[in-house]
């Protein structure tokens, strides 16, 4: 059977299974403004999270860890659509390989 513990006044206490933890409150979290940057494309002086992405946006550039490629729509990017059944096609004949 599992306990439950708590720490109070630095000691951990065993705790029965009535105890009720403080209901947590909700707030908000305000993110800062960035700190205005030299672009690394052009040189410009990048002032604010919305001049930053309009900025990678005209360039044509994304953050790195903030990629959307599951996103993007392979006709707009120019690139071709797959075949349809491309996929399947190539996992039965990797998985007829690996039988032999």
């Amino acid at each position: 059977m599992r306990k439950r513990y708590v720490y109070r006044n630095g000691e951990m206490v065993e705790v029965g299974a009535d105890y009720v933890t403080a209901p947590r409150t909700t707030s908000f979290q305000v993110m800062p403004d960035i700190k205005p940057y030299q672009s690394m494309i052009d040189g410009r002086e990048i002032t604010s999270r919305s001049r930053h992405r309009e900025h990678l946006k005209a360039h044509g550039c994304i953050e790195v860890g903030n990629e959307t490629k599951h996103l993007m729509n392979p006709e707009r990017d120019g690139r071709p659509k797959p075949l349809p059944g491309l996929a399947r096609e190539l996992r039965e004949i990797a998985a007829a390989k690996l039988r032999r």
